[in-house]
């Protein structure tokens, strides 16, 4: 049992804080010092559970490592801030207001501990006072109790309030008798915009009709509440000493509703009597020590009453008759009791449904309709437990939302479940007919008998919520102590249908009502939030960041990309700005905000962060996502942002302020050459110097020596060697580090510094190859150069390639140049003689990225092209897509007919690889074959030769 004492959401959290914290270092040092005989995956773990000692010592150890005495008050207020355990977070925020969620504390802690007891002992508006009871055996720790105290502190911030203050002055550490938390937070802000955006006006008569229902589903509760029966069933054996006196009595019954045996017993131990039931309502004999007589009118069988002597001892002669009348006369009782129970019951579900439909209309949340339907159903249907499950559309599962009747632990084996069609036949025989489905355990597949068989269900009633043919999710009617009661199956169909009407009507409103929330504090275009949301989350960051904390804005601003609209069109500028969006998410910490302010303006909340130097880690992730390229419409397009960082540490902080600051620091970034970081040097977090622009270190990289060429090879399939490689340019920035061509190119592109770069890069290529040939490697191998549209239109081009090929004496067959496919390129003035005449050199022409620009077969004429390479974007889709590999076999079947060669790029799996082998294409080049390599690796593998594989095995 010490093993079943703390859950593992408790110390998964606890990894998680300290690895945040500290890094994978800090974690191992804590189970170092902590000795607990727990790995990390087993403490990571939320449904494995541990002893309370693990706990304590992992707790200890924790703050030692950190060196934070306020660790654990810190990491019990991340457990709701950053829940691991989403579902718990939406039962919380789903019950309406902090008072209520203290009033569930004895609900929802065993939920994370069986070693203590808490209760609620006052509640109000404004406060609270819990009673935390360490259960005997346990020695009390301070550290619990700061876990627990941040834990109470966070619950209001739940539903946008401050985070509660909480005294801690009696504490079972001090010898105490239990601890005590008194817990004071704020009030709902009185503001009229937040009243507007919490409550909807309702009219006088709505009201009116509102207090009416809710007098009916007070009296219905009281009925249902109602203990007459189970006050006669109780009396039974109590009194059957009037007519046998025994050493026991035991009582057992099927219930009227159906469910499990009611049990009743005097002179047992309950679990003796629980056994001793079973078998009196199978039949089985229970021994000469046990008189038994059933409990029966002409009418209903109810159940069997049994007298248990000492052992060894046995009735007189007629005291089965004399028991046997008292059980006739009990059993006329229960007939009359049960009339009666069962027309409460009736007028009892009326009235339930009434109050149901009413709270369903006040409902504007799906959680909150899942939470009222489960609560009802019992009531209304006569079921021992229901459930809620909602129909993921996006992902094609069933997952659970609310759940009644379960206790905390069915309840998390629940919540952990989705039912998928593929897993689950009975879901798919739901989805096909849309109709009612019984579930029995027996019958039911392997999976969902095991889960329902732990659960303690014996049978299911399961009823779809549609809407316009929709399925929106599923109502679930269970019984515990066996299939579901044949008498009542009609009627309780019935019931559920009607439920299920009301039910579904409700979380379509409330999927509407979420979707128009969502859409006024999000983004369209890229469901980020929008300028609102964002605002008051960085107004709550400022709020809650007290003396010491504080919060960081890092403004950013697409480069140029206006020009994407201009040359691309809108279509192509919106999805680049929800890959923005995407990459800007996955730059970020758990935690952050980034949301889109308007047009190609995003902003990023660093909340915590209180100097540039913590702001300035993310500032340069934000700006290196953007170093790949971006692929729209087939093409690649290389963006850069601008960054105006801004820091407020302490309170008395001011989001627009902030986010001003920041919008001015990005305009410096603009102004010293685009992407690049700046920083607000009008005091609200000081100033760091970003140094020169980054446009004035380009243009003296080439003479600074900063440029680099890495070679990818080329290989042919057919002959396993390698037969050239592609030269691609690098940039080694002195501050920045190596920077890949999307840091710079489209730089160097807008400013005229893209010609030096290309014929730099051409003349060291050729230098590199020509040092091949001395060394005796380079036979039957090039080396190809990438140029830009602008170099092609350099009228001195000719004359610079002949100068390379004579300085370096590299054979002109072994040079290559590769040229993009465009519709620009035909347009360039003299572009296709300039090409004629470098192929009188000898030298060899490509063109690269075929297929995502403007091909034609006239083109293909009139352009002097030695080679094709296929996009890496055709390749990617490889081999599921048959359109691409159509398309490739057809390229193949036109450089064989044209003369030109064909060279597949972006390869990176071996199937990929047997692809385009089949297709007839024997030059490839990507990442299985070779990845970018400096001139000293690529002159090993020439020296070297190693055969390239010749099949997909045998990559």
């Amino acid at each position: 049992m010490a093993e079943r004492e703390t859950s593992g959401i408790t110390t998964r959290l606890l990894l998680h804080y300290v690895r945040t914290d500290s890094g994978d270092e800090a974690v191992a040092e804590m189970l170092r010092r902590a000795d607990v005989g727990h790995s990390v995956a087993e403490l990571e773990d939320e449904f494995a559970w541990v002893s309370y000692d693990t706990k304590i010592r992992l707790f200890a150890a924790a703050v030692d490592v950190l060196g934070n005495p306020a660790a654990m008050y810190e990491m019990g207020a991340a457990a709701l801030r950053h829940s691991v355990n989403p579902s718990l977070l939406l039962l919380l925020r789903a019950l309406g207001s902090p008072r209520q969620v203290f009033r569930q504390v004895p609900r929802t802690s065993p939920k994370f501990s069986a070693a203590a007891v808490m209760e609620v002992l006052e509640s109000s508006a404004t406060h609270a006072m819990v009673r935390y009871l360490l259960r005997p055996g346990y020695t009390p720790s301070r550290l619990d109790c700061a876990y627990t105290e941040g834990l109470l502190a966070v619950v209001p911030e739940i539903f946008g309030l401050p985070s509660a203050h909480v005294v801690h002055d009696e504490c079972q550490s001090d010898g105490f008798d239990a601890c005590l938390f008194h817990v004071t937070w704020s009030r709902w802000s009185r503001l009229p915009w937040r009243r507007r955006w919490l409550r909807s006006s309702v009219d006088a008569e709505i009201i009116a009709l509102r207090g009416q229902l809710q007098a009916l589903q007070s009296a219905a509760a009281d009925l249902a509440d109602s203990d007459d029966l189970d006050g006669v069933l109780a009396r039974i054996p109590e009194r059957a000493a009037s007519a046998v006196l025994a050493q026991g009595y035991l009582l057992a019954v099927d219930p009227p509703n159906g469910g499990p045996p009611l049990v009743h017993s005097a002179g047992l131990e309950p679990g003796r009597a629980a056994e001793l039931a079973t078998a009196l309502l199978a039949g089985e004999d229970l021994g000469p020590e046990a008189v038994v007589t059933d409990v029966a009118t002409s009418r209903r069988h109810h159940g069997r009453l049994a007298a248990l002597y000492a052992p060894g001892h046995r009735g007189m002669a007629d005291e089965r008759e004399l028991l046997a009348a008292y059980a006739g006369h009990a059993a006329a009782v229960l007939d009359l009791h049960m009339a009666v129970e069962a027309s409460r019951h009736g007028e009892s579900r009326a009235r339930a449904l009434l109050a149901l439909s009413h709270e369903l209309a006040g409902a504007d949340e799906s959680g909150q309709v899942a939470d009222r339907v489960v609560d009802a159903l019992p009531g209304i249907v006569g079921c021992d437990k229901a459930a809620v499950l909602l129909w993921d559309a996006d992902n094609g599962v069933l997952r659970p939302a609310a759940a009644h009747g379960l206790t905390p632990d069915e309840e998390q084996l629940l919540f952990a479940v989705t039912l998928s069609p593929s897993d689950t036949p009975e879901l798919m025989d739901l989805l096909a007919r849309l109709e009612p489905l019984v579930v029995d355990p027996r019958t039911a597949t392997p999976g969902l008998a095991q889960l329902l068989t732990t659960l303690g269900i014996g049978g299911v009633l399961v009823v779809p919520l549609l809407a316009g043919g929709s399925l929106l999710g599923v109502t679930v009617s269970a019984w515990g102590g066996g299939p579901v009661p044949t008498d009542r199956l009609t009627e309780a169909l019935a019931r559920m249908r009607g439920l299920a009407d009301q039910a579904a009507t409700a979380l379509q409103k409330a999927r509407l009502v979420e979707a128009v929330r969502h859409q006024s504090l999000h983004d369209a275009l890229t469901s980020l939030p929008n300028r609102v949301l964002f605002a008051d989350r960085l107004e709550h960051a400022l709020r809650t960041a007290g003396g010491s904390g504080g919060a960081a804005v890092l403004f950013c601003d697409l480069d140029r990309f206006k020009q994407v609209n201009d040359a691309l069109g809108h279509a192509a500028g919106d999805e680049l700005l929800r890959q923005v969006a995407a990459r800007l998410r996955g730059a970020l910490r758990p935690g952050d905000t980034v949301g889109r302010l308007s047009g190609d303006e995003f902003a990023v909340l660093l909340p915590g962060v209180t100097d540039e130097a913590a702001a300035d880690e993310v500032a340069r992730r934000v700006v290196g996502c953007f170093d790949e390229p971006f692929r729209i419409e087939g093409s690649q397009l290389r963006v850069t942002t601008s960054v105006g960082v801004a820091v407020h540490a302490g309170p008395d902080g001011r989001g627009d302020w902030l986010l001003r600051a920041a919008d001015t620091a990005m305009y410096v970034a603009k102004r010293r050459g685009r992407n690049q970081i700046a920083y607000d040097e009008g005091g609200v977090g000081g100033a760091l110097s970003v140094g020169p622009s980054l446009e004035e270190e380009l243009g003296k990289a080439v003479d600074g020596g900063q440029l680099r060429l890495v070679f990818q090879p080329v290989v042919n399939v057919a002959e396993g060697r390698t037969v050239g490689a592609e030269a691609l340019l690098r940039w080694e920035h002195p501050r920045l580090g190596l920077l890949a061509p999307g840091s710079f190119i489209p730089l160097a592109e807008e400013n005229g510094l893209i010609v030096s770069l290309d014929l730099w890069a051409l003349r060291t290529a050729c230098r590199e190859a020509a040092r091949w040939m001395s060394d005796g490697i380079g036979f039957g191998r090039h080396v190809a150069v990438n140029l830009s549209g602008r170099t092609l239109g350099e009228p001195s081009l000719v004359e610079a390639v002949r100068t390379a090929l004579v300085d370096s004496g590299l054979p002109a067959e072994q040079l290559q140049l590769e040229v993009v496919e465009s519709r620009s390129l035909v347009d360039l003035p003299g572009v296709v003689d300039r090409l004629s005449a470098i192929r009188h050199l000898g030298v060899r022409v490509a063109l690269d990225d075929f297929g995502t620009g403007f091909s034609t077969l006239s083109w293909l004429q009139r352009l002097p092209v030695d080679r094709i390479k296929v996009d890496r974007s055709f390749t990617a889709m490889l081999p599921a897509d048959r359109a691409s590999a159509a398309l490739l076999r057809g390229v193949v079947a036109l450089g064989a007919e044209l003369g030109v060669e064909v060279v597949a790029e972006g390869v990176e799996t071996p199937e990929q690889l047997a692809t385009i082998r089949s297709a007839g294409c024997h030059l490839v080049q990507g990442f299985l074959l070779g990845r970018p390599m400096p001139p000293e690796q690529l002159r090993s593998r020439l020296v070297e030769d190693t055969p390239t594989p010749s099949s997909p095995s045998a990559v």
